[in-house]
């Protein structure tokens, strides 16, 4: 797997602590986003309000110093707001509880319509004005009378979004073969394409069993030393023509 290079491994890009590692979604199992602190000191487990993606979200601090090896890492850096208060984990909690029972809705619901689509989480935004259901599903599915009942008993803004099976994966995270946090649920942004000639490179086995990931796709990890396990061709060494000498002989 290719990436840029030119950087030094160190912590250079933090040498005063003014960024630390934070989780921004408790259900996902290792992903640390960074945030950058303003000059205010943290502590280890304490809790945040910061500026997300999609407005303000709150988040727990994991660790003090992360280790930010590129400077192009801290692009997504969140914005620390403030420090969360005993409201905000109060609101935090009374959020967690209202997913689960909006959860429960879309499933019961959806049953009832028999409506072809696995559940994987339900998110509430911070501003409480905003649903997000996230299901997988084989096929393409009408959820507009779904849609239309949940707002009739949540009268918020409900958005389906349909994900695959990476994204499931990635989601509900677990641990790898290796014993590991899975990748796609800790460093890895992106899904890269993985083809079975990776693993013929590598000489590993064929067998789907081996080299597949819980989200029944080819691990990501076979990717990570294809470019060193490519096989290369040598360039045969040059040889010499041989010169057509001819000697006259004595008569």
């Amino acid at each position: 797997m290719a990436g840029c290079g030119g950087c030094s491994t160190g912590n250079a890009f933090n040498p005063g602590g003014h960024y630390v590692g934070i989780r921004i979604n408790q259900n996902e199992d290792g992903r640390v986003v960074f945030c950058e602190t303003n000059g205010t000191s943290l502590s280890k487990g304490q809790r945040l309000v910061v500026e997300g993606e999609h407005g303000m979200e709150y988040a727990e601090v994991i660790t003090l110093h992360p280790m930010i090896v590129k400077q192009c890492q801290l692009r997504e850096a969140r914005r620390l707001v403030r420090v969360g208060s005993s409201s905000d984990l109060a609101a935090w909690d009374s959020k967690v509880a209202r997913e689960k029972t909006f959860f429960e809705d879309v499933r019961e619901l959806a049953s009832e319509k028999k409506l072809p689509l696995k559940l994987i989480r339900t998110e509430e935004s911070f501003d409480g004005r905003k649903y997000t259901v996230y299901y997988t599903s084989e096929t393409r599915i009408d959820y507009r009378k779904l849609v239309a009942d949940l707002a009739h008993k949540h009268p918020v803004r409900i958005e389906m979004r349909q994900v695959g099976p990476r994204d499931e994966t990635r989601m509900r995270g677990g641990l790898g073969p290796c014993g590991l946090t899975l990748c796609c649920s800790t460093f890895l942004k992106g899904f890269h394409p993985v083809t079975i000639k990776m693993a013929k490179n590598q000489n590993l086995s064929l067998n789907p069993s081996k080299i597949s990931g819980m989200c029944g796709r080819l691990m990501c990890c076979l990717a990570y030393e294809d470019e060193g396990s490519k096989p290369h061709e040598r360039a045969a060494p040059a040889t010499e023509k041989p010169q057509n000498i001819s000697a006259e002989l004595p008569v």
